[in-house]
C-alpha cells in the first residue's frame, strides 16, 4: 500500500485506515486530492471511492444528504450518494469531524467548455432542478443569502479602490435584490461550479458534493455555474463566452422554461458571483487576478451582447 503523504501528514493520514472499515474498504492507495485537503481518494480491489471529512456538519445534515441523493437515484439523475456503513449509517463520527465515503461516478469535472458539453449541463442542471422541487426535506434546510458577503465587502471599514469600486454596484443591487426576493425558493444545490460537475464525452454524468444544499430561487445555482465557466475564461474571446452561455441556456429551457423575470435578473447575479470571487481574490492577496477581473466585469456589465446571451 501507498500513501502520498509525507512527516507529519502521514501521522494524520493514518487513522483513516481504521475509519475506512467502517465501509469493510481496505485501501491500496489513500491519496489527498489537489487543492482539497479534506477529501481522499481511495484504491480498494479495482474500485475508486472518495473519503470526505466534513469539519463544520451534523447528523442530520448528513441524513438529509442520504436521503435526498437517494430520492435523486430513484429519479433517474446520476448523483454522488455516501455508502452505508456496517452500522447502516452515512457517516462515521468522531466529535466533531465527519467522514462519508463515496463510490467514484462516471466522467471527470468540466476542463473543456464546448457548446455541445454546456448545453449538457444546461439539460443536467434543468432536471436536477426539476426533482430537487418535488423533494420534501426531513429537516429544516438554511436559506442561501447571495449576496450577503459581498455586500460586508463592499461596506468594509477599508477604503481601497477595490470597496470603492465595489460602492458602484450597490444602487443596481439594492434594486435587483428587491426582485430576486420575490422570486419563488426551492432547495438548490448551491455549490455547482464546474469542479462538482462530471462530464464524459460532452454529456453530464452526474454532480458532486451535496454538502451545502439550501433554499433558493433556481437562478443561484445557474448564475453560480455561468459565473465559475466565465472566470475561467477571462482570456477567451468575448463572442467564445457569450456563444457557451447561449448554449447553456438553451440546454437548461429544453427541460423547463425559464420565466421572464428569472432571465431578466441572472445576468446580473452572474455579476454578483464574479465580484464575490473578485473580493476573495482579493482579500487573498491575488492582486494579479482582482487586476484581470475587474476589465472584465466592468465590460460585461456595459456589454448589451451579453444581455442578449441569456435571452432565448
Amino acid at each position: 500500500m501507498y500513501i502520498t503523504m509525507f512527516g507529519k501528514d502521514l501521522k494524520m493520514i493514518e487513522p483513516l485506515h481504521d475509519i475506512l472499515l467502517n465501509w469493510k474498504v481496505h485501501p491500496s492507495s489513500i491519496e489527498t486530492v489537489e487543492s482539497h485537503p479534506n477529501v481522499y481518494k481511495v484504491k480498494s480491489r479495482k474500485k475508486t471511492y472518495y473519503l470526505k471529512k466534513r469539519l463544520n456538519s451534523s447528523v442530520e445534515k448528513r441524513i438529509e444528504e442520504l436521503l435526498l441523493t437517494s430520492f435523486l437515484l430513484e429519479k433517474g439523475l446520476p448523483v454522488e450518494r455516501p455508502l452505508l456503513t456496517v452500522s447502516q449509517q452515512p457517516y462515521v463520527q468522531q466529535h466533531p469531524v465527519f467522514y462519508s465515503l463515496y463510490q467514484a461516478l462516471e466522467g471527470l469535472p468540466v476542463q473543456v467548455y464546448s457548446l455541445s458539453s454546456m448545453e449538457g449541463v444546461g439539460t443536467y442542471l434543468s432536471q436536477l432542478h426539476s426533482r430537487l422541487k418535488q423533494y420534501v426535506c426531513k429537516y429544516k434546510v438554511e436559506e442561501w443569502k447571495v449576496e450577503t458577503h459581498l455586500r460586508e465587502w463592499i461596506g468594509g471599514k477599508e477604503t481601497k479602490m477595490i470597496e470603492r469600486w465595489g460602492e458602484g454596484f450597490l444602487g443596481r443591487l439594492n434594486e435587483w435584490s428587491y426582485s430576486y426576493r420575490k422570486l419563488p425558493h426551492q432547495l438548490v444545490h448551491s455549490d455547482c461550479h464546474p469542479r462538482n460537475i462530471l462530464m464524459k464525452e460532452k454529456r453530464a454524468t452526474g454532480i458532486i458534493d451535496f454538502e451545502r444544499i439550501r433554499k433558493a430561487p433556481r437562478i443561484a445555482d445557474v448564475c453560480y455555474f455561468l459565473a465559475g465557466m466565465l472566470k475561467d475564461q477571462v482570456k477567451q474571446r468575448e463572442d467564445e463566452q457569450l456563444e457557451c452561455i447561449h448554449a447553456f441556456m438553451g440546454g437548461y429551457q429544453s427541460d423547463g422554461t425559464l420565466t421572464q423575470e428569472e432571465k431578466e435578473l441572472i445576468p446580473f447575479l452572474v455579476i454578483i458571483f464574479l465580484l464575490q470571487y473578485t473580493f476573495f481574490y482579493n482579500q487573498k492577496g491575488y492582486s494579479h487576478v482582482v487586476s484581470a477581473y475587474i476589465p472584465f466585469i466592468n465590460r460585461l456589465v456595459n456589454s448589451g451582447d451579453y444581455q442578449r446571451a441569456f435571452q432565448m
